[in-house]
């Protein structure tokens, strides 16, 4: 059987949130069948290694709810509406940690849960080269850590960083460059 993608009839209906909706669609599935699928729909984000010096990586420490822990992670944000995903990274970056970045490179675009979530993550390295104060959102409390790429490495291999964007950004970077 030649696999197909599935056909779009309805939203069923939606819930509205803030980040991202839930929609209950009806479709004609891959095999024919009519069923209604879950699907969250998202603007998408962006992940950002941030390299300081040629050797140093700045993280930040941050509690998350859905982990109930603090977790290191690469600073990162979601993408406002009608907003390029580059433009996005660039944003986030002085927002987080109050670095602007050069020369920037695309690592890749993922979909870390694309069985019902529209949200891609676009993943982005840049060389750090001034900083300024941070903008922080209302709702974000956070610290920068600075380390060494050999530290980062090291918290890779020995499982210590437990965020998706993060671990899938930081090895993309250390594959490629």
């Amino acid at each position: 059987m030649k696999l197909k993608k599935a056909r779009f009839l309805k939203t069923k209906r939606k819930i509205k949130g803030k980040v991202f909706n839930l929609n209950f669609d009806e479709v004609i599935w891959v095999n024919g069948k009519k069923l209604t699928r879950q699907l969250i729909e998202h603007n998408g984000i962006t992940s950002i290694v941030p390299i300081i010096d040629k050797s140093y990586i700045a993280l930040l420490k941050q509690y998350r709810y859905g982990a109930d822990q603090i977790v290191l992670e690469v600073p990162a944000g979601t993408i406002d509406q009608g907003e390029r995903p580059l433009a996005c990274a660039k944003r986030e970056l002085v927002e987080e940690t109050g670095y602007y970045g050069k020369n920037w490179k695309l690592l890749g675009k993922y979909f870390p849960t694309p069985a019902y979530n529209r949200c891609a993550v676009y993943c982005y390295a840049t060389e750090c080269f001034k900083q300024t104060e941070t903008n922080l959102d209302p709702n974000e409390v956070l610290e920068t850590v600075i380390y060494s790429k050999q530290e980062v490495k090291k918290m890779l291999a020995d499982n210590k960083i437990i965020d998706m964007k993060t671990y899938l950004s930081l090895d993309q970077y250390f594959r490629n460059y």
